[in-house]
């Protein structure tokens, strides 16, 4: 049955899937191809003046793709399921409900983890080409938290879609809305002491998208 509802996801984030590692791919092009004209127009002492001196952001231009990455995919996944309360087959299935959109949501957080993974990954061969590694790591822990609000992103936005009462949806959605502008901070470093501890509060959204479910059951609108 996990095979089933995995190749169901599948199939509905495949799309995603290609069209965001496009958009990663062409984001991260772009921040190369800045870095190397003005290596080119400036010299390299310039650039690392920027960096180590002015402490410069190069790579603004990813901060809001692990947000992007999150609403999309909720979207993606979400949509078709509460279209028509078609989330009620959830409870005939042969599967306890809470563990088939288990499932679904970790099927969903792969795609968007191993997306921003990515993204980090190019981010720090970018940053590489050009940096020692100590402005590689900085620039790293800085975008931290820009991918970690894909997190927010992506459940409060899944949260917002099962949700039958029209006050709860927007309850949620500015709740997550709201987490996402606090971590969209483009100061070098200003999150690397409080990063894990953000994490911790971002993980009680993954119990909290199983209420809706338990709560349809139980016929509580």
């Amino acid at each position: 049955m996990y095979k089933a509802i995995i190749y169901k996801e599948w199939i509905k984030l495949r799309w995603f899937l290609l069209i965001m590692l496009g958009i990663t791919l062409a984001v991260h092009l772009k921040i190369f191809i800045m870095l190397r004209s003005a290596v080119v127009a400036n010299g390299a002492y310039q650039l690392w003046y920027m960096a180590a001196v002015r402490q410069s952001v190069f790579y603004g231009d990813i901060m809001w793709l692990g947000p992007f990455m999150g609403l999309v995919a909720a979207l993606a996944q979400f949509v078709p399921e509460t279209g028509k309360r078609r989330l009620r087959i959830l409870f005939h299935l042969p599967l306890p409900h809470n563990r088939s959109l288990a499932c679904m949501l970790a099927v969903g957080g792969l795609c968007v983890v191993l997306l921003c993974g990515l993204s980090t990954l190019c981010l720090a061969l970018t940053m590489g080409t050009y940096f020692p590694s100590q402005l590689v790591t900085s620039a790293v822990v800085t975008a931290s938290p820009w991918f970690l609000a894909a997190v927010p992103a992506y459940f409060g936005t899944v949260l917002a879609l099962v949700e039958t009462a029209w006050w709860r949806k927007g309850a949620f959605g500015l709740v997550a809305f709201g987490l996402v502008l606090l971590m969209m901070d483009g100061t070098l470093n200003i999150f690397e002491q409080s990063l894990g501890r953000y994490a911790l509060v971002f993980a009680l959204f993954l119990p909290t998208v199983l209420l809706p479910a338990h709560r349809f059951k139980r016929g509580i609108v």
